[in-house]
């Protein structure tokens, strides 16, 4: 499905509906309507209605309430149909997206055939960003062939007895066919490109992160690999200098010198402070999941995230990090794909029992009772590697949520 114009975008749209919608408006309310405008559908209707509720033109009556009426009603019906279209535009723009675009395209559709065809190129426009590609391209073309047919029946057949204008009028309408194809092609053009640098904004934010994260394990990894090395190097000569220099204090009959036994104080001294500093590089220490998460967050254009984690939360464990990195990853991944959110939250938090909790929600358009995908699929079987779950389901009134949660054992405080 096809993404919607963001939020911000709102005012453009209804500033273009009221910018080809106005003109016909202040025309019936000035001067009235002119010949073509009382054969279109809302002209015809409208004198279908006052020929109900005033009299004919006769001998007595002149007719001038009738027309009056249907000057009324015409003005009326093209008010009501610039707002009902700008609604209808406004619908579109909201968070989360109408679940039946193509409803909402159809209804808009006959309110440009019926009160304002000039308002059939900014839904041309809006099509592309309701739509998929092939679908848009048709939809398109089916409402220039409807709108073009219904120009042709009700404007230019009566005209077919005078070759000149009944030729301008077809090729009018050709050309108003034509044009309408050509603005949803290029909306189409700027909805795959936005994708484009959405989806490549997405992918380089992901491999910063992951570039992070790894640049993080890594140097844990090439500590510990130091430790072990001044641990077999370092600690085993020393051990073998210390020993020699006891053998040589215990030597019978010869008095102990006091830089012998200093040698021997110092040796000793060294070979603890190996030890100690051997293990503190061999301890596990805390990762920089934040970091990482917040360098994904902020590199991503579009939902906004929000990113709350507990500083307390320290996560030791390299394959556990990964985990959740990857998770979230996911999470925000299908989120961008298919969600059609304006927001997202990301919140890390502990439980009472130390387990690391991870709710991740947006304002998007919900799964609607669809099964779960690859991706929430293999969230689950990730988490489910360390002893985690994740519950997953659509909130209220809008959007989607998920809770994962990782034991204590693999990731704690």
């Amino acid at each position: 499905m096809r993404r919607f114009l963001p939020p911000s975008h709102t005012a453009l749209w209804l500033l273009a509906c009221l910018m080809l919608a106005a003109p016909n408006v202040l025309l019936l309310a000035t001067r009235g309507p002119d010949a073509e405008a009382l054969v279109s559908p809302m002209g015809r209707l409208a004198q279908v209605l006052a020929s109900f509720w005033t009299p004919a033109p006769s001998p007595l009556v002149a007719g001038s309430a009738r027309h009056a009426l249907v000057r009324a009603l015409m003005l009326l019906g093209a008010l009501l149909g610039l707002l009902a279209f700008a609604a209808g535009t406004w619908r579109a723009m909201r968070r989360p997206p109408p679940r039946s675009p193509g409803r909402l395209v159809a209804v808009l559709g006959a309110i440009t055939i019926g009160c304002d065809a000039n308002l059939v190129y900014v839904l041309a426009a809006l099509i592309a960003f309701a739509l998929p590609l092939r679908r848009a391209l048709a939809c398109s073309i089916a409402l220039a062939l409807l709108s073009g047919a219904v120009q042709l029946l009700l404007v230019a057949a009566p005209l077919a007895g005078n070759d000149y204008r009944f030729g301008i009028s077809t090729l009018l309408v050709g050309l108003q066919c034509a044009l309408q194809a050509v603005i949803t092609a290029l909306a189409c053009a700027a909805v795959r490109e936005r994708h484009g640098r959405l989806a490549l904004a997405v992918a380089h934010a992901e491999l910063l992160a992951t570039q992070a994260l790894l640049a993080d394990t890594v140097r844990g990894s090439e500590r510990r690999r130091i430790a072990r090395d001044m641990h077999d190097v370092l600690g085993h000569h020393l051990t073998a200098l210390k020993l020699h220099l006891d053998l040589a204090m215990r030597q019978p009959g010869v008095p102990v010198s006091a830089p012998l036994r200093t040698a021997g104080d110092v040796a000793s001294s060294l070979l603890a402070e190996i030890r100690l500093l051997v293990s503190r590089e061999r301890s596990d220490c805390p990762i920089d999941l934040r970091g990482a998460l917040e360098l994904l967050c902020a590199r991503i254009p579009a939902p906004r995230i929000a990113l709350d984690m507990d500083p307390a939360i320290a996560i030791d464990s390299p394959a556990s990090a990964h985990a959740v990195f990857c998770c979230i990853q996911e999470a925000v991944s299908n989120t961008v794909r298919h969600a059609h959110a304006a927001t997202m939250t990301i919140r890390l938090a502990c439980d009472a029992a130390g387990d690391v909790v991870i709710d991740i929600a947006d304002d998007g358009r919900g799964s609607a009772g669809a099964p779960h995908g690859n991706g929430l699929r293999g969230i689950a079987e990730r988490l489910a590697q360390f002893g985690g779950d994740l519950l997953a389901g659509d909130r209220q009134p809008a959007g989607f949520a998920l809770r994962l949660r990782l034991p204590a054992p693999g990731a704690g405080r």
